[in-house]
């Protein structure tokens, strides 16, 4: 684990477009110490990411959601979207994100009882294709069973959740469990520590920082790019000047906003 992980740049990526410069990435990081890490699972990473990895041969990490392979179910936040249109739908995806779990997962079940729209179907990865992506050198991680925000959860669903995504790795020898990923990047510190009990030995966030020579193997910093990211962008975003204007932009937005 320290071997994938210590001395390198990690980037973290989501769900990818057709129309992406993942190429023109993978020439910014030859020769590189990089990490490429891609959240969620989307089967977009099998069609587009997966194919450099193989011919670039570098290392990523994969975090999938168990509770969605071999089946179409939709990542709920792309429900809320369907159901509610895609303005309101965003707007609401945030709100919820600060919501209790249980909370959460009512509103979903009310949206779906409310709609007279169709159940929302999407093509989830399935069990072979992580097989072939792990023989072929991609970790298969684990990002939790079904995504909740884990700073929300109670002690028994944050349990729940990791026993659930490590029955599934153990049954389909998959090698990942151990390596996690926040869903949204949400932790505390008891999260932390329901973490460790559950055998979690790295815990990665979303915070869009380099990782410091001394990081906690439970807070490893990621910076965070997409497929559209531009070949300039994404060599400032590497270079760590990025993370430190940031905070100062930031800052100076809420100073001029009275805030």
């Amino acid at each position: 684990m320290n071997d994938l992980i210590a001395n390198k740049k990690i980037v973290t990526y989501h769900k990818i477009n057709a129309q992406n410069h993942l190429s023109e990435h993978f020439d910014v990081y030859q020769g590189k110490d990089i990490l490429i890490t891609v959240d969620d699972g989307d089967i977009s990473f099998y069609h587009y990411m997966f194919p450099l990895l193989k011919k670039y041969n570098m290392p990523a990490i994969l975090f999938i959601i168990t509770g969605l392979i071999d089946t179409k179910i939709p990542f709920w936040w792309d429900e809320i979207v369907y159901l509610l249109g895609a303005e309101e739908g965003e707007k609401k995806v945030w709100e919820v994100k600060n919501w209790p779990n249980h909370k959460r997962l009512d509103y979903i079940q009310q949206l779906r009882d409310n709609s007279n729209k169709p159940p929302l179907e999407q093509v989830q990865l399935t069990t072979a294709q992580l097989q072939e992506m792990q023989a072929a050198g991609v970790t298969i991680a684990n990002h939790s069973h079904t995504h909740p925000m884990f700073d929300q959860c109670t002690e028994e669903e944050l349990r729940e959740e990791f026993r659930k995504s490590k029955q599934f790795f153990e049954d389909r020898q998959l090698n990942g469990y151990e390596l996690f990923a926040y869903p949204n990047g949400n932790y505390s510190a008891f999260t932390e520590r329901i973490a460790k009990e559950e055998g979690i030995q790295a815990a990665f966030l979303f915070d869009h920082k380099l990782t410091g020579k001394d990081y906690n193997p439970y807070r490893i910093s990621r910076l965070s790019v997409t497929d559209q990211t531009s070949v300039n962008k994404l060599r400032f975003i590497l270079s760590g000047w990025h993370t430190k204007i940031l905070p100062v932009r930031k800052k100076i937005f809420n100073i001029l906003n009275g805030r």
